[in-house]
């Protein structure tokens, strides 16, 4: 994961988002903070065994003097490594109040399930 949350590329400044993963017994679920986008500035990518979420803040302008400027705008990119248990034709995201779901299930081969022992 990268260690530092902004780096400048020429005037935009690249924003890494920050990301929660959690596991589930049948999906991977990643949880990114990205306030104040809209879906239309949000994009997901999958290719090959990447899955790039990708969106651009832009700064808004209100028509008066900036007297603080706290808030950071750019392009928001984070890239994960998809595992080989991922099923990339079942993905999905979800934006909702700022925070985007996105649901990795995994492959039905590699599910963990009981086997029932039976008797004769």
């Amino acid at each position: 994961m990268e260690e530092e949350k902004k780096e400048s590329t020429g005037d935009v400044m690249q924003i890494a988002p920050p990301v929660d993963v959690y596991e589930t017994s049948d999906m991977v679920v990643l949880l990114a903070d990205v306030p104040g986008l809209a879906k239309e500035n949000l994009r997901l990518d999958v290719e090959d065994d990447e899955v790039t979420i990708s969106g651009a803040f832009e700064e808004t302008d209100s028509g008066g003097e900036k007297l603080i400027d706290e808030c950071t705008y750019g392009e928001y990119r984070r890239t994960f490594i998809l595992a080989d248990t991922i099923d990339r034709e079942k993905i999905t995201a979800k934006l909702n109040d700022g925070v985007l779901t996105v649901t990795l299930p995994k492959r039905e081969k590699v599910k963990p399930r009981k086997i029932e022992i039976e008797t004769e």
